[in-house]
């Protein structure tokens, strides 16, 4: 190799070394900054979720308590207490104790008051909350459904089972506003009264089999005292997340795909 090849060969290298320190000083900084936004994203899913895990953990605290469990069957949030009425009755005056221990039954109307007012007291603390997503994002579904028992109740288009369970309903509610407790009245509430007749689930089904070996007459009052059971209410406790996205279709665009 001759003089003049030999001293340029030192300063060509050097350029090539700093183009490529250059380069890689770029995709650094893009790859950096690329980096936190996707993070930014993460964190901004992270957040989201978050919030709703707050707000069925609030929910989900009522099944700690007496007046309500989660069924896991028909994924519900469900009332507890064991209401039944006289027969073909619907108001809170009427309930099946009222015949048989007046202070028991008013200690169930005591009790009925009280899981109404747990339901209130959970709902407002979600529209106090200090975080504006869950606030702003968050409201409730408050389904009082009423129920009746298969025992033959017909006596025209608005005197049967089905007009008996809304009825049930709908003076559960009353008996709630009387005591101060308006869900409707609430801003991030939704109240739906309605009655599901001899349908809707869940719902106490007698055992044939228990049954079989039964007289006619002993199998029939063992029939009606089991399904007059179902002469009750239910009240479901619904959570409705609005802007709040933590979609399968998000999560795929914030990784690329």
């Amino acid at each position: 190799m001759s003089r003049k090849e030999k001293g340029s060969f030192w300063p060509s290298y050097v350029d090539i070394m700093t183009t490529l320190f250059a380069i890689t000083l770029i995709l650094f900084a893009v790859s950096f900054n690329r980096f936190k936004v996707k993070e930014k994203q993460l964190q901004s899913l992270v957040d989201e979720y978050e919030n709703i895990i707050t707000v069925y953990s609030t929910v989900g605290a009522i099944d700690s308590t007496r007046y309500f469990r989660y069924d896991d069957i028909y994924l519900k949030h469900l009332f507890t207490v064991d209401v039944e009425y006289q027969m073909g009755e619907y108001h809170m005056d009427k309930l099946k104790l009222d015949r048989i221990d007046s202070s028991q039954a008013e200690l169930k109307r005591d009790s009925i008051l009280t899981a109404g007012q747990l339901i209130k007291d959970k709902i407002l603390s979600l529209e106090s909350n200090e975080n504006d997503t869950v606030k702003n994002n968050i409201k409730f579904l408050v389904v009082i459904e009423g129920q009746s028992s298969k025992i033959r109740f017909d006596e025209g288009d608005w005197k049967n089972n089905y007009t008996l369970s809304y009825l049930r309903a709908q003076f559960l509610n009353k008996f709630w506003k009387e005591n101060g407790i308006d869900f409707a009245a609430i801003p991030k509430c939704e109240l739906i009264i309605s009655g599901s007749g001899e349908d809707g689930v869940p719902r106490i089904i007698p055992d044939s089999t228990s049954l079989r070996n039964l007289s006619e007459r002993e199998r029939r009052t063992q029939w009606e005292a089991i399904e007059s059971r179902n002469q009750r209410f239910l009240v479901h406790i619904v959570p409705v997340i609005g802007n709040i996205d933590v979609t399968k279709e998000k999560i795929e665009k914030l990784n690329g795909r």
